[in-house]
């Protein structure tokens, strides 16, 4: 299936037994408003995954402010959402793809290929007319065992290594974050040493849909895959899909800037 689909897609296919959608609604200020705004009205059938509790693990020292879940939680968490082997899993929010890119990348780490990125999220699903439901869908559980692709990630020292190489890496944050200019989440301000700037939101039109391929920009094929980061580890996954969807491979730095910056050492740059 492709990587983004769009709502006219998915109000034919709604109701088939393998098509599970999930919302993924999340706000980073306010923590618990994207359950409560999954409660007020969600698309029918979807079922709900949040950011922290079912998408990240817990946050230690190092590892930064989202850490990836380890195996055994991220399969927890898609049993919970009554995914399996033979889903078409598409994931949604109201945050311009954000969070559901988040899920559509992790489940192509835990090996899942039939996922997708609602076109728009939920906004495109009200624009066309369709409807919500607001009752809480009850999920059958699945067993669905999974193996992680740990050649999708690197490490801190991975992201030294290549510095000292010149391989190419991607800073998904806003520019004025990206130059060190007003930093509101961490605690120091600018950029891994080397990279370049590459916004997450430029690959979105104002009204929450996906550019035309050939409209999104930034993308470019180098000799190795190139390794993409953001604040910790979410954004990141708009661009890793944009990546993907021009069929270039990249890789996630998981911590991003907020686990660089937990080792003091490290430099950054304004």
């Amino acid at each position: 299936m492709n990587n983004i689909v769009s709502v006219d897609w998915l109000k034919k296919n709604l109701g088939d037994e393998d098509t599970i959608v999930v919302d993924c609604q999340y706000d980073l200020s306010d923590k618990e408003s994207g359950y409560n705004a999954y409660l007020n009205g969600h698309i029918p059938g979807a079922r709900y995954a949040d950011l922290e509790k079912d998408l990240s693990g817990p946050v230690k020292k190092h590892g930064g402010r989202h850490p990836l879940p380890n195996r055994d939680k991220l399969q927890a968490a898609l049993e919970k959402l009554g995914i399996n082997e033979n889903s078409n899993v598409i994931a949604y929010d109201r945050q311009m793809g954000a969070m559901a890119s988040r899920l559509w990348w992790l489940l192509g780490y835990a090996g899942h290929t039939n996922r997708a990125v609602l076109d728009g999220g939920i906004k495109a699903w009200e624009d066309a007319g369709y409807g919500l439901e607001s009752e809480e869908v009850e999920v059958k559980r699945t067993a669905y065992p999974i193996t992680l692709n740990e050649e999708m990630i690197v490490t801190m020292e991975e992201v030294r290594d290549a510095i000292k190489r010149g391989e190419k890496i991607i800073d998904s944050r806003a520019e004025e974050r990206y130059l060190g200019q007003n930093e509101p989440i961490d605690n120091r301000a600018g950029h891994i040493p080397t990279a370049t700037n590459l916004f997450w939101k430029n690959h979105l039109n104002s009204d929450h849909t996906w550019k035309d391929k050939e409209s999104r920009g930034g993308v470019t094929k180098e000799n190795n895959a190139p390794i993409i980061y953001c604040g910790s580890g979410v954004t990141a996954c708009v661009n890793l899909l944009a990546y993907h969807d021009a069929g270039i491979d990249a890789k996630l730095y998981p911590g991003s800037f907020s686990d660089w910056i937990s080792y003091e050492d490290n430099p950054i740059e304004p």
